[in-house]
C-alpha cells in the first residue's frame, strides 16, 4: 500500500515538474521569438545606402485603363515618412505609376494613378524612405482593378511593408 501511494505521489510530482518546465520553456521560446522578431524589424529600420530612385511615369496613353488610389503607410515606416519619399507601382515588373507624399490638412497620403490593361493582374508597390535610405517592396499587393474605390472600401489603403514592432500589424 505504501509503495502504491508513493508511486502515485511521484507520478503527480513529476507531472507538476513537467508542466512547470513546459510553461517556462514556452515562455523562453516566446521571448526568444519576440527577440528575433524585434531584431528582424530593427535590421529593416537600420539606415541603408540607397539613393533616391528616379521613379517617373508618364506613358499613360499606352494603356487602356487606370486604377486611381490613395495610400497611407500602414506600418512602422509611417513614423519615418518625409516629403522626399517616393512610391511606385509596377505590374509584371513594369513601372505603371510613381508619386510623392501629399498632405491634405493633417493627413499625409500618396496618390497613385496606376496604368494598366485588361490582362493585368497584380500590382506590386515599392516605397523609398529617404530618412532610412531604403527601398521596401510589397509584391503582389493587390489585383489591378480600374473600378476600385480610390480610398478603398474600408478606408484609405494602408499597405504594410514591414508590419509594426509595437502592436503587430496596424
Amino acid at each position: 500500500m505504501n509503495r502504491k501511494f508513493f508511486s502515485i505521489v511521484m507520478i503527480a510530482a513529476l507531472a507538476l515538474v513537467a508542466v512547470g518546465c513546459s510553461d517556462d520553456d514556452d515562455k523562453a521560446e516566446s521571448s526568444s521569438a519576440n527577440d528575433k522578431l524585434k531584431a528582424f524589424y530593427a535590421a529593416l529600420l537600420t539606415p541603408g545606402t540607397e539613393q533616391s530612385p528616379q521613379w517617373e511615369f508618364s506613358d499613360y496613353f499606352q494603356y487602356e485603363m487606370s486604377m486611381s488610389i490613395q495610400v497611407q503607410l500602414g506600418d512602422t515606416l509611417a513614423h519615418y515618412m518625409s516629403s522626399e519619399d517616393r512610391m511606385c507601382a509596377t505590374v509584371g515588373g513594369e513601372m505603371r505609376a510613381a508619386s510623392s507624399p501629399e498632405t491634405n490638412g493633417t493627413v499625409v497620403y500618396i496618390p497613385l494613378v496606376i496604368a494598366g490593361g485588361s490582362d493585368d493582374e497584380y500590382v506590386t508597390l515599392q516605397y523609398y524612405c529617404s530618412r532610412l535610405k531604403r527601398i521596401y517592396t510589397l509584391p503582389n499587393w493587390a489585383l489591378f482593378n480600374p473600378a476600385a474605390a480610390p480610398t478603398g472600401t474600408d478606408g484609405i489603403y494602408r499597405p504594410k511593408f514591414i508590419g509594426s514592432m509595437e502592436h503587430g500589424d496596424d
